[in-house]
């Protein structure tokens, strides 16, 4: 917490926090919104980071927000988060998420539009991991809410906003490029200043047991025969490719 004071201080931001869900917390949480873990590879830190996002979704609906930034404990911001965060008018009419920060991964994204300082605003078409700064709309947390209300908890979180959601024909994911913000174990792999409880469970890798229906595991395989089917991936790259979007590294920039 006095890493993001003064982190927001510095760039004249107003903030609220939010507790996070701790593992303690889970199966209340999970009764309280009709929701069950369906997976067999979820930890209990995993579900607990899950239902804190979606806690904080549920928030946007309730109090009817037309949008809501949410960033993570343990980041830094580039130079120019200060005058894109300030003033949002560059944030399209119409839009259910907008990834803030970077993994240093290679996206599909198109050439996008120019907003302010060099920066822009692209459309994103393929999965790019992490939670730790994103822009969500009133009608992106009503897509998330619903969809989650169907599959059940059965991933991390991530892979819900910035994979399966961009999944569907009709989202509307964007990505600022360079990124506003960067994780501290992203920004330097060497760095211990924030410990991760997150991070060391995944490493050992403890898991909810979870007895799953025949229908579940019978959807779990059909899922795995989809993810095999590399042909279709190929052909969907192509036809994007075609459609002007192109696999880039989104950087960040101090």
């Amino acid at each position: 917490r006095q890493h993001i004071d003064s982190l927001f201080d510095a760039y004249n931001l107003d903030f609220n926090y939010f507790d996070a869900i701790n593992k303690s917390q889970v199966e209340d949480t999970l009764q309280k919104h009709g929701l069950s873990v369906r997976s067999e590879r979820m930890s209990a830190g995993e579900v607990a980071c899950y239902l804190s996002h979606y806690c904080l979704w549920q928030q946007v609906i309730a109090h009817k927000l037309p949008y809501l930034m949410v960033f993570e404990d343990d980041i830094y911001f580039s130079k120019s988060a200060k005058t894109l965060l300030y003033n949002l008018d560059w944030l399209p009419n119409d839009f259910d998420v907008i990834k803030l920060e970077t993994m240093h991964g290679r996206v599909m994204i198109n050439k996008g539009i120019d907003i302010i300082l060099d920066h822009k605003l692209c459309h994103m078409k393929s999965s790019h991991m992490g939670m730790a700064g994103y822009i969500i709309s009133q009608k992106g947390a009503k897509k998330l809410v619903t969809m989650i209300q169907g599959l059940g908890v059965d991933r991390p979180v991530d892979h819900i906003m910035f994979d399966r959601l961009i999944e569907q024909k009709a989202s509307k994911v964007y990505q600022v490029s360079p990124a506003l913000c960067i994780q501290d174990k992203i920004y330097n792999e060497q760095s211990t200043r924030f410990g991760s409880c997150l991070e060391e469970e995944r490493q050992a890798r403890p898991v909810i047991k979870v007895k799953l229906s025949a229908q579940q595991k019978i959807n779990r395989e059909l899922m795995r025969l989809w993810t095999q089917m590399q042909l279709v991936n190929f052909s969907r790259s192509l036809l994007l490719t075609v459609g002007g979007y192109k696999k880039q590294k989104i950087e960040y920039k101090e």
